[in-house]
């Protein structure tokens, strides 16, 4: 039973991600037969999940979710779902969870709106996210403010700032488009470091999610250095000597 229930966890997490797949697409993923994914799916569908379709499509149904643009994940999907998945484990009761821009990081956030036995705290500057964390009962949400870019919100110069009066003890689910141990997570896009230093500033747990195709690469713009990681969380592509630099300098590090 207990076996059933954890691939009824996982096959609901993919369909949140993909938002629409088949019923043959999850047999082979899962290596079990269509039957009892066509099991699985009944169950699904009576916790009113997910929605079957004529001709074996699958739908996650959540109203008001956003759709995620399918090449968002189109790179490192797998690994980027198993490293999203390990995340959403890490947020603890009455935590307040700062998820940062990225693919990975808006993977977790999809995945913990499903999580309904933790009562915490997400702030973001994703639209799309506030969105989907907005329909669960036992997650407050908090959409930083400032000018709309991009489907995410930029801290204006002047007016409301959560960052000049919040706490420093927040959990921050951070990515990055590079992670290079002397350089730190770097970003490409310049309109992002601002609110990414901020997070990291007030934060006393840092996960960083990253997949192994951005390990070892350097970005224009630096958010964090190395000494303000906690957690790594990659895949088993990331290369061994880079785990073990890494864990050298006090980062604990994680793959999936």
């Amino acid at each position: 039973m207990e076996k059933r229930r954890q691939r009824l966890d996982q096959l609901l997490n993919r369909i949140r991600v993909q938002q629409q797949t088949s019923i043959a697409d999850l047999a082979r993923f899962f290596d079990v037969s269509t039957a009892t994914i066509r099991r699985d799916i009944k169950a699904l569908e009576a916790e009113e999940a997910i929605v079957q379709t004529v001709g074996g499509g699958v739908l996650y149904q959540m109203e008001a979710t956003g759709a995620l643009d399918r090449r968002q994940v189109s790179q490192a999907v797998e690994e980027k779902i198993r490293i999203a998945e390990f995340c959403t484990e890490l947020v603890r009761d009455h935590d307040d969870v700062l998820i940062g821009p990225g693919t990975t990081t808006f993977l977790i956030g999809k995945i913990l709106s499903g999580v309904t036995h933790h009562s915490f705290r997400v702030i973001t500057n994703s639209l799309e996210l506030a969105s989907e964390m907005s329909a669960a009962a036992n997650i407050r949400t908090l959409l930083l403010g400032g000018e709309v870019w991009n489907k995410y919100t930029i801290a204006p110069e002047s007016g409301y700032d959560y960052f000049s009066r919040c706490h420093h003890d927040h959990t921050l689910i951070l990515s990055g488009d590079g992670f290079d141990v002397s350089f730190g997570v770097s970003i490409f896009e310049t309109r992002m470091v601002s609110v990414l230093r901020d997070m990291v500033r007030v934060s006393n747990r840092v996960i960083l999610a990253l997949d192994s195709s951005k390990i070892g690469k350097a970005r224009f713009n630096q958010v964090a250095e190395t000494r303000n990681i906690h957690l790594l969380v990659t895949d088993t592509g990331a290369p061994a000597d880079f785990v073990r630099t890494v864990r050298a300098l006090g980062v604990e590090v994680v793959t999936v």
